[in-house]
């Protein structure tokens, strides 16, 4: 797969020192599973972050995501089956979904745009869902508060940043506004994490936004 779109080094550091929203985590494990360059990088944060812990005073560090992720991969054919991941996605996600991605029950919030909630959280605090959006889908333009990690499953769209496509992620911050818009006969299908609500520039946006859940 070839990746065009990556972590940000900040967003890899936190990772792996297990200081971001699980929703997060969630993101990035799911790209680390597509993206070797990634990986590897995470891989020689591990190293780093491990190597200045072991210069420190002992000290209760809760596991971290990566080893998590670590662990998970590395379960036994025994419990794999008896606790089988939806195969149609990255596993981290897999494990959250009660079907595969044509199967799930899929919320209709208007033509083309249709969304499958990970999370039951207020609006107000993020969200973690699943997008899938028709060909040809044009986005309402909106900038972000906080992080928000997009990461593309089936499909492709583009916008001010570039063309994403599946195993691409997006690593935004409150510095980018952007319009994303399906450009190929194939619904995109993307997950998504934020630390709080998007904010939408056009008027049909701001209507439609309590709706949503951004």
């Amino acid at each position: 797969m070839n990746i065009s779109h990556h972590l940000s080094d900040d967003t890899l550091q936190e990772y792996t020192a297990g200081a971001l929203d699980p929703s997060l985590e969630v993101v990035i494990a799911c790209h680390l599973t597509y993206c070797t360059s990634c990986r590897n990088r995470a891989d020689m944060l591990d190293v780093t972050v491990g190597a200045l812990l072991d210069t420190e005073q002992p000290t209760a560090v809760r596991t971290t995501a990566l080893e998590l992720i670590q662990k998970a991969q590395s379960l036994g054919e025994e419990q794999a089956q008896a606790e089988p991941p939806v195969s149609d996605v990255p596993r981290p996600l897999g494990r959250l979904l009660p079907a595969p991605l044509e199967s799930l029950a899929w919320k209709r919030l208007a033509p083309g745009i249709k969304q499958y909630n990970l999370s039951n959280r207020h609006r107000k605090y993020g969200a973690f869902k699943l997008l899938h959006l028709a060909p040809g889908v044009v986005l309402s333009q909106h900038t972000h508060k906080d992080k928000e990690l997009t990461l593309v499953l089936r499909g492709s769209y583009q916008d001010e940043i570039g063309r994403f496509k599946a195993g691409d992620v997006a690593d935004l911050g409150d510095d980018v506004v952007h319009q994303p818009v399906v450009d190929t006969q194939e619904p995109c299908i993307a997950l998504i994490a934020t630390q709080s609500p998007v904010q939408f520039s056009g008027v049909m946006g701001k209507l439609m936004q309590p709706f949503v859940g951004f």
